[in-house]
């Protein structure tokens, strides 16, 4: 292999692959990437259950394919002159990289080596703006549990209904966040939970896009192509909690507050709160929204808050970081909250966007 192309081009490619790249793995060339020159330059990342292969355009003098550390590579293309072009050529054990007066020399493993990435075909195609798939990934990414005993809600259900409604749902058991959009093009009805790495890896490729993306669901596989990349990830096998029931109808509380500062009453609150359970206290009335916090050292903190209620007085204890984070998801000015005693979850979403709703489970405090 012996190549050479923009150092601008080759950064991007590399370091798109190298986040896919485990720190620590018992597989020595898994650490690595591969480089594969045909037509273009083809770099291939894999932790065995993500994959993608990024591609960038290069002149070509002789074709082949090596592996080389992703780390290594990624650190010295990062320090070179963004002005200069850079050379990559393999020998038997090394790649040699040459750009300007700096010279490299890698070692490397056998292409013949690297786990293969495959494509399960027949799945499920989707057309969507880039930018509307990152907002619903951001929109309830934070609600994804971080309990491996429950494998399943530690990834994101993806789901398409026979509306054609795209759906997107986390939840950890104490909170859901749900986002959804209507699709423009017809798309057969499947869902599938999907590992919290690959989504996360799926938002950031759908940052570096401005045009339209293609997301396919399978029954072992989510695959997305997004430009030059293609990402490959393996669903997580089990079932989705049946999020529907969760999500609470026709309470008969309603408030309407003012987002930004509801969300800086509550950080301000926190500071006092309980550091493990972050309980907050809320008392909805005809008077506005009383928001409060106390701890074990008898330190207490109150304030009203300016809101719209219509409903009988209730008080309501929450965590308050799960407040704070579904707050965080929304940008719009106010919100809303529809509610019914303190035992019976809360649901909240954005008044000028309710295709994201999200549902909080109250304390007992």
């Amino acid at each position: 292999m012996d190549i050479t192309l923009s150092r601008a081009s080759l950064l991007q490619a590399v370091q798109r692959c190298q986040s896919i790249v485990e720190k620590r793995h018992t597989v020595p060339i898994l650490a690595n990437v591969l480089l594969k020159a045909g037509q273009q330059l083809e770099i291939t990342a894999t932790d065995l259950e993500v994959g993608i292969r990024s591609k960038a355009e290069a002149n070509i003098k002789t074709t082949g394919d090596i592996t080389v550390s992703a780390r290594k590579l990624f650190d010295i293309i990062k320090e070179l002159d963004p002005e200069q072009d850079v050379t990559l050529e393999s020998g038997d054990t090394f790649v040699a990289i040459r750009s300007g007066s700096s010279r490299f020399r890698l070692s490397s493993l056998a292409a013949s080596e690297y786990p293969s990435i495959s494509e399960e075909e027949n799945s499920s195609g989707i057309r969507i703006k880039s930018t509307q798939l990152s907002e619903m990934i951001a929109a309830t990414s934070f609600a994804m549990s971080n309990d491996e005993t429950r494998k399943y809600l530690t990834g994101t259900l993806f789901e398409v209904d026979s509306n054609q409604m795209l759906r997107l749902v986390t939840t950890d058991g104490h909170r859901l966040a749900l986002s959804e959009t209507g699709l423009e093009e017809q798309a057969n009805a499947s869902q599938c939970i999907v590992p919290r790495k690959a989504v996360m890896e799926i938002r950031k490729l759908c940052d570096e896009t401005d045009e339209e993306v293609m997301l396919y669901l399978g029954e072992r596989q989510i695959r997305l192509e997004a430009g030059s990349n293609v990402l490959t990830s393996k669903l997580i096998d089990a079932r989705f909690p049946v999020y529907q029931d969760v999500i609470p109808e026709g309470n008969p509380g309603h408030a309407s507050v003012a987002r930004a500062e509801f969300d800086q009453v509550l950080r301000r609150s926190m500071i006092v709160a309980n550091e493990f359970t972050h309980d907050i206290r809320l008392n909805f009335s005809d008077n506005g929204l009383d928001i409060s916090a106390h701890n074990t050292e008898q330190e207490e903190a109150e304030e009203h808050l300016a809101a719209d209620y219509s409903g009988q007085e209730v008080t309501i204890g929450f965590n308050g970081r799960y407040l704070r984070d579904a707050l965080g998801a929304m940008h719009s000015a106010s919100l809303h909250m529809e509610l019914k005693d303190e035992l019976s979850p809360v649901l909240i979403y954005a008044e000028d966007y309710p295709q994201a709703r999200y549902v909080i489970m109250p304390m007992r405090i």
